[in-house]
């Protein structure tokens, strides 16, 4: 039996002063600075920087995606 992978639908958005650049899976994604990108995600999911900013270091874990987190807006310094 092979079982259904369950995603999630996530809000990143980016509360800080700059770009910033996270790696959601395998994919690297940049966000402007006060701006919200929607990513769609298995369970399990890491999101963690991918280049460091003032407040945050390079990989870094952000979240991992979980059901609890279907509809969340994250919210990034």
């Amino acid at each position: 039996m092979f079982a259904k992978t369950q995603t999630v639908k996530v809000s990143l958005r980016n509360d800080s002063n700059s770009q910033m650049q996270l790696k959601v899976g395998d994919q690297v994604m940049s966000i402007d600075a006060g701006k919200t990108v929607a990513v769609k995600v298995p369970v399990g999911t890491r999101i963690v920087m991918n280049a460091a900013t003032s407040t945050h270091q390079a990989g870094e874990l952000i979240a991992e995606a979980t059901t609890a987190l279907d509809n969340a807006t994250l919210a990034i310094k």
